[in-house]
């Protein structure tokens, strides 16, 4: 759908394994045509996306590399690189030019239900080049992706595993042990979810992230995993002495420290953080008011630079923030949403 928005390519063909995705596919024109194979879909192509589990990508490309154009690039969209690269190369043939990628956006949403245009604009992009692969077709790559408003990020591949180990996979991870303990309580004490607040919330999100994917991600990424599960385990342990011990000077230091490191994190590229102004307001929590809103506020020309919604504990409201870049913008934003009838008041971030 990105690429076919863009009109930087000329046709595009889709593939799924099920039938019923590739019914909704064709319902929902995710691509000019969806093939009933994936040799037919990717017969004479000069570019192909493999979007499968990361331990199924390497075989769907030994059954394509053989139809595929003269100079076709091949790329994936797999979670886990180091391993998968160093095969994908070997099993490439000379005439095909593979370039290991890794697109960092998403949710805890799947399916081709969940699809839309506009999925990778502003979000990062990880390429994963070695000192064997073809810089023409690097580039090319490289201009499509930035094309579908896309930001490159270059990145050996097994940095690229001990990066997203940390970010990413063992974030999920926590996410799902956490909600199987809170699970465990509710068990026990019935209306324990009733209480779950905004933090407990935005923790287990991720949680609700397809299965199937996520052990395949794992199991992949094992040995990183693991050394960042022990790194975390120690970290835990030195929490737990800290509250044992009653110190609360350290403790407030550990605060202190996540809290100016969370903040670094909302720093974007180029951008200083005393420049973002928090745009918030009540909303009624039904389906298409966040979409509403921001519609509004694209109507403007302002662009948001990150959105989040807390649900207090009480009420059918929630609080929706806007991040926006400079107080003048951000002023525009609150005026334009207090004119549809919102109660908007904006500060700095």
């Amino acid at each position: 759908m990105s690429l076919s928005a863009s009109g930087s390519v000329g046709r595009v063909v889709g593939f799924d394994i099920s039938d019923d995705t590739r019914r909704a596919a064709r319902a929902l024109g995710i691509a000019d045509e969806i093939a009933g194979s994936d040799v037919e879909a990717a017969s004479g192509a000069d570019l192909v996306f493999i979007a499968t589990p990361a331990g199924a990508i390497l075989h769907a490309f030994e059954k394509i590399r053989d139809v595929l154009a003269d100079g076709a690039v091949v790329s994936d969209v797999g979670s886990v690189k180091g391993n998968l690269v160093e095969l994908m190369e070997t099993a490439a043939p000379p005439n095909v030019h593979y370039v290991g990628g890794h697109p960092m956006t998403g949710s805890e949403q799947s399916g081709v239900e969940s699809a839309r245009p506009d999925l990778f604009r502003n979000a990062s992009y990880i390429l994963t080049p070695t000192g064997n692969t073809d810089l023409v077709s690097l580039e090319k790559l490289r201009a499509l992706l930035t094309g579908i408003g896309a930001r490159l990020i270059t990145m050996d591949p097994w940095a690229h595993d001990e990066a997203t180990a940390t970010i990413s996979h063992v974030p999920h991870l926590l996410s799902l042990t956490l909600m199987g303990m809170a699970e465990d309580h509710h068990t026990r004490m019935g209306d324990l979810y009733t209480l779950a607040a905004g933090g407990f919330r935005d923790m287990t999100r991720i949680a609700a992230s397809s299965p199937e994917m996520w052990t395949d991600i794992c199991i992949e990424n094992r040995e990183r995993i693991i050394e960042r599960l022990e790194d975390y385990r120690s970290r835990l342990v030195g929490l737990q002495e800290m509250l044992e011990s009653g110190d609360s000077e350290m403790l407030t230091e550990l605060f202190r420290e996540a809290r100016r490191a969370r903040n670094e994190l909302s720093r974007k590229s180029g951008l200083e953080l005393e420049e973002l102004f928090d745009v918030t307001l009540p909303v009624p929590d039904e389906p298409g008011v966040i979409s509403k809103i921001s519609t509004a506020v694209g109507e403007l020309g302002i662009n948001i630079e990150d959105v989040s919604i807390a649900h207090p504990l009480e009420g059918e409201t929630g609080i929706l923030t806007l991040k926006i870049l400079g107080h003048e913008q951000a002023g525009k934003v609150a005026v334009g949403l207090a004119s549809l009838g919102y109660r908007a008041s904006f500060r700095k971030a």
